[in-house]
């Protein structure tokens, strides 16, 4: 196919526009990013500035490492008539790997949050659910450990959101991208699909799906036993091992605001980072608009 039919044809300006779309995307994750950084304590986090800066250059340098492999396995773009192509398709690549740094940075952070928390959460005092003023004066003491140690889990929770989210946007974008790439091949040498088959998208997006489950999924995990964790302190079990009603009530509320009342696996949290690269990547693999088979 001549470059300049092909250059001005749909398939190639359908990936130019997803190109520039996930860039900007990857732009404004930087962005977001780096305030959370600078805003920490705001998240929840619980982090020096020399922490911040060792878990900064530890991701930077994987980071890197990926990028250098990219380069030594350069090449490996489809064969389009396109000027530039390794340029351009490197140049998304490299802006999404940039991207993915401080993002590991937060998640590593808010890991250490997590370990640090458990230490305060042993001090925190049973809250009575008595109602008498000789219970209530019993929790003075101990009413701002709560509260403080409540406050940052819900912050956290917020990071986590956030997180996870972000997450899921750059491997939607990721897996498009590649899609898109993919119909323009298609589009070029429709006799030559079985170079660039649509179930490598799938492989694509179980592949962001292992990696994205491996950065959530655990973080999920080590907030909720904190959680827990807050629970189990505030109320346990009654001495005489008989739990009352006021007990039951008061327990249940907490977890309900701590997210507890559902369960990890039915967590959205989880099917968001999990689900999310699978969906796309099946969608970009076999609906004509994104990919044509």
């Amino acid at each position: 196919m001549d470059s300049d039919v092909f250059v001005g044809g749909v398939p190639w300006t359908v990936w130019r526009m997803v190109a520039a779309a996930a860039v900007v995307l990857f732009l404004a994750v930087i962005v977001t990013a780096v305030r959370v950084l600078v805003e920490v304590d705001r998240w929840g986090i619980v982090a020096s500035k020399s922490t911040r800066w060792t878990y900064l250059a530890f991701a930077t340098a994987g980071a890197g490492a990926l990028i250098v492999g990219r380069l030594v396995a350069s090449g490996n773009n489809p064969d389009l008539p396109v000027k530039n192509l390794e340029l351009r398709t490197g140049a998304v690549l490299l802006t999404g790997l940039i991207a993915t740094i401080p993002w590991l940075v937060l998640v590593w952070l808010a890991h250490e949050t997590c370990h640090l928390l458990q230490r305060r959460i042993e001090l925190l005092p049973p809250i009575p659910t008595r109602t008498e003023e000789s219970a209530a004066a019993s929790l003075v003491g101990g009413a701002e450990l709560h509260r403080e140690v409540i406050s940052r889990l819900l912050r956290l929770w917020d990071l986590l959101v956030l997180c996870v989210g972000v997450f899921a946007l750059g491997v939607v974008a990721a897996i498009v991208t590649s899609s898109t790439l993919r119909a323009a091949f298609i589009d070029v040498h429709p006799d030559r699909e079985r170079d660039f088959p649509a179930v490598n998208v799938l492989y694509y997006g179980a592949l962001f799906a292992v990696i994205a489950s491996v950065l959530s999924v655990p973080l999920v995990a080590a907030w909720r036993r904190c959680a827990q964790h807050v629970v189990d302190r505030a109320y346990p079990l009654p001495a005489d091992g008989q739990p009352t009603e006021a007990w039951v009530a008061a327990r249940a509320r907490l977890e309900v605001l701590l997210h507890l009342n559902v369960s990890l696996l039915r967590n959205p949290l989880t099917g968001l980072a999990v689900l999310s690269p699978l969906l796309t990547s099946a969608l970009a693999a076999f609906i004509p608009q994104l990919a044509k088979s």
